[in-house]
């Protein structure tokens, strides 16, 4: 986990900032892909799982996750997501994160832009934690550090 989130940083993603301004995605898609190259094992929920291929998931005593190689997703195919209408929520809510009730945004997607206010509740998105089950306080806290700018990281 830790590794991916390093790999992550060194191709420029994972760079939380606060949605504090007009900020849209407009995805790149096949183009880029680079949150499927780079962050590619999103948590899936029991019944995400039973609208994907069972090969395609990861059971751990952590939760299940899309399998990745060198964390790129499994379902990568031709640079373009396989299951893109059953895609995990994870994915589907990607580049925008809920951390402590605030709207981050990843500063890192190619696809951000500033120019319409498109940004969703953030009440529509899942706590920053849940990308991490029953990984422990201090480690959340180091995640927390290497990858979100302008925060109190107080649990």
């Amino acid at each position: 986990m830790i590794r991916t989130i390093i790999k992550a940083k060194r191709n420029g993603l994972l760079k939380l900032v606060p949605a504090s301004e007009p900020t849209r995605l407009d995805c790149l898609a096949d183009k880029c892909a680079k949150c499927c190259k780079t962050i590619g094992v999103p948590v899936v929920t029991i019944a995400e799982s039973q609208k994907i291929d069972g090969n395609a998931i990861v059971r751990t005593r952590h939760g299940m996750f899309i399998r990745a190689e060198k964390s790129v997703c499994c379902l990568l195919k031709n640079n373009l997501c396989s299951i893109y209408a059953d895609r995990p929520k994870g994915c589907r809510e990607y580049p925008w994160y809920n951390v402590q009730g605030r709207l981050y945004y990843d500063k890192g997607c190619p696809g951000i832009k500033h120019d319409v206010d498109e940004r969703p509740k953030v009440d529509n998105i899942q706590p920053f934690e849940n990308f991490f089950p029953l990984t422990s306080k201090p480690i959340l806290w180091l995640i927390k550090k290497l990858c979100i700018r302008q925060i109190d990281c107080r649990f």
